[in-house]
């Protein structure tokens, strides 16, 4: 019989494209991890892979065997959860990166409900606005912004989401109130850098019409939350997700600056790496993440 925790190593490891940081992931030693796959592959007397120092690769036989055993590898864990219906049954890390700002204001006190609900979970989150490699690192999943290009990522989307232009009032009084995105020309806008250039060109839509701004100001920063702390202290306008700032709307501390133009649409993905199975913890805390990012978002529309 084939060993259960050698055709997880086997599967984890071809998804992480290493055999190190399979073992890491599944808290192995080296040594060990080495030994289980030496075993399928003894077991079933086929080479599976090809290894050097850095990376590893599946053979032909590899490929095929992948292909077969991922969905049963599946159907087992969803089998096991099926068992047990208390919250310990979800357990586990889940290892997970999001935007600063994000994850301050909104992540965080899912995660804390999450936990209360399932008591067996751990998180490690990497908050940052930079782009993971979510192979290389690795992890389960990242919430991200914005339309994906075509890759070998797969998304699933949790809530629309547009950009806004905000300022906040004392600013406005100090400076004058912009009525079209071409005012902008004679403001100071805080600008985010992101993918190695400053995000200068700030699009509109209006009724079918499309207006791109090139706009300039005296801060230029990569952490998106320090560009919104900027717009709290009134340092100059920003353009930033409306989840980024919907908070401080609801308070006061910023205001939208345009009623008829609408910033580009940035919906919130969750964003998995490859297309293997997803443990159950993972795909539970996705499911809780669009219940309540929907949820709040018609309570909102309902005021």
């Amino acid at each position: 019989m084939l060993n259960l925790n050698d055709l997880r190593l086997f599967v984890e490891a071809a998804r992480l494209g290493s055999l190190s940081a399979a073992a890491r992931r599944l808290e192995r030693t080296p040594a060990a991890a080495s030994a289980s796959l030496k075993r399928l592959g003894e077991e079933l007397q086929v080479r599976l892979v090809e290894r050097n120092t850095r990376s590893l690769r599946l053979t032909p036989e590899g490929l095929l065997f992948r292909e077969r055993v991922e969905p049963g590898l599946t159907l087992l864990e969803d089998a096991r959860q099926s068992v047990h219906r208390d919250c310990a049954d979800v357990s586990g890390e889940i290892r997970l990166t999001a935007p600063v700002d994000f994850a301050r204001q909104w992540l965080r006190p899912l995660m804390d409900e999450f936990q209360a609900l399932h008591p067996q979970v751990r998180f490690t989150l990497l908050a940052g606005d930079a782009i993971r490699d979510l192979v290389s690192d690795p992890l389960d999943l990242a919430l991200r912004y914005g339309e994906l290009p075509d890759s070998a990522l797969v998304a699933r989307r949790l809530r629309d989401n547009r950009r806004l232009l905000v300022a906040s009032p004392a600013y406005l009084e100090e400076h004058g109130h912009p009525k079209h995105p071409r005012d902008l020309e004679a403001h100071n806008c805080l600008v985010y850098f992101s993918s190695g250039s400053a995000m200068r060109r700030w699009p509109f839509q209006r009724k079918g019409e499309t207006l791109v701004v090139e706009v300039s100001g005296d801060r230029i920063s990569n952490d998106g939350s320090l560009v919104r702390e900027w717009a709290l202290d009134g340092l100059g306008l920003a353009y930033k997700s409306e989840l980024d700032v919907r908070r401080d709307i609801e308070a006061g501390r910023l205001v939208p600056v345009f009623s008829d133009w609408q910033g580009n649409p940035a919906p919130l993905n969750a964003v998995y790496p490859g297309t293997g199975p997803r443990p159950v913890r993972v795909r539970r805390f996705v499911a809780f993440l669009r219940e309540r990012l929907t949820a709040g978002a018609e309570r909102r529309s309902a005021k």
